[in-house]
């Protein structure tokens, strides 16, 4: 007997609803997580880039969403960005809109309100999008300098493990043969290879219990904090955050924002979670009345040049100026840092690896020449 459907029934206020089923609710949203991870930094600096054009020809937002919106290929912006039209096509403001999709960073929808506040998004854009390719670029220049390091790490590394588990004992077994008996240092590296041998599992389990944890304590916030203060200890990373903080500095106070409402934008740069507290507690230190100079020189690793030249740019009026004098030389200075670290780091890693094959080496060359005396 066939079922006939439920009549609608009047709520408290007279409107007629109907049942709804829940087989009707959409079965992804099951699994959805409310994370939306953030866009890379050559994501953003695109974005802003096409968005900056197409405002500056006199586009409207909603249409220059629309367009860019189709020509995007990354994956991040690419998700969110029918939400973000939607939102500003029912008449939201684009910088909230921004914030309420996620993938976009603090200091970027800051600084989109400062654009539509002062009908200057389209520079704004351009500006974004310029700070954000210097930021890729710079990662990216950092990345290339420690790429060949780690390539050479690896290989020698594989050519000392490969000697130790399967050269080493085919030379155990001749000298056995013979009754030669072996150098100190080849019968400590032939203890070192029966050992890997007969304990394969046990290491292979070993080692992939450790980097777990490893990985685990590195995304935990003690693992984090110490990272954080281990970073700091490191000279080039301390150059990359005055150059970081100069930088976003004058990008925000060029818009003229004061220091004070400028600080909170530049905290959420900021990769390293010490930097982020420390940035906080200027901020907290210029809202009892001290001088930016002055609760900046609080923080240890800030370069004296800058605590002084900060000074100077507080005391004449000119810190927007100031600070772009600040950023083009820390600039200058970390990229040299970064190919000085790529020359220097090469013959290290190149000698330490070479003296570790030459004693493996040593230790299978040294019973060739014991057995050549003997026979």
């Amino acid at each position: 007997m066939p079922i006939s459907p439920q009549p609608s029934r009047p709520d408290m206020q007279g409107t007629s609803t109907k049942p709804v089923s829940i087989w009707q609710r959409d079965v992804s949203s099951l699994f959805k997580t409310g994370y939306t991870p953030k866009a890379p930094l050559r994501e953003l600096s695109v974005f802003s880039r096409k968005l900056s054009f197409l405002l500056g020809a006199g586009v409207t937002i909603k249409a220059a969403l629309s367009i860019v919106s189709e020509q995007l290929t990354g994956r991040s912006l690419s998700r969110i960005m029918p939400m973000l039209a939607s939102r500003v096509v029912q008449g939201e403001s684009f910088s909230s809109a921004a914030k309420a999709a996620g993938a976009f960073p603090a200091f970027f929808c800051g600084f989109a309100a400062i654009g539509e506040a002062t009908a200057t998004l389209h520079r704004v854009m351009e500006q974004l999008a310029d700070f954000y390719d210097d930021q890729a670029q710079t990662r990216d220049d950092l990345t290339a300098a420690l790429i060949y390091p780690i390539a050479v790490t690896i290989m020698m590394l594989g050519v000392i493990i490969l000697a130790v588990i399967f050269v080493l004992p085919g030379y155990s077994r001749i000298f056995d043969a013979t009754g030669v008996e072996l150098p100190v240092l080849t019968r400590g590296l032939m203890h070192v290879s029966e050992f890997l041998i007969s304990n394969a599992i046990l290491v292979a389990v070993a080692s992939f219990v450790f980097l777990a944890i490893m990985a685990f304590f590195v995304r935990s916030q003690h693992g984090k904090r110490l990272i954080a203060t281990v970073q700091l200890k490191i000279p080039l990373a301390r150059q990359g955050v005055n150059f970081r903080l100069t930088q976003s500095l004058h990008l925000l106070l060029s818009a003229g924002l004061p220091v004070s409402q400028a600080l909170p934008l530049v905290e959420d740069v900021m990769e390293n979670i010490r930097v982020r507290r420390d940035i906080s507690k200027i901020s907290v230190l210029m809202g009892t009345g001290k001088p930016f100079w002055e609760a900046l020189n609080e923080t240890k690793y800030i370069d004296p040049l800058l605590v002084g030249l900060a000074r100077v740019g507080e005391e004449t009026g000119r810190m927007p100026q100031t600070m772009e004098k600040c950023q083009l030389y820390y600039a200058q200075a970390y990229k040299r840092s970064i190919k000085r670290l790529n020359k220097l780091i090469e013959p290290i890693i190149t000698l330490i690896l070479g003296l570790g094959l030459g004693i493996i080496m040593l230790a299978i060359v040294l019973p060739t020449f014991e057995l050549a005396t003997i026979m």
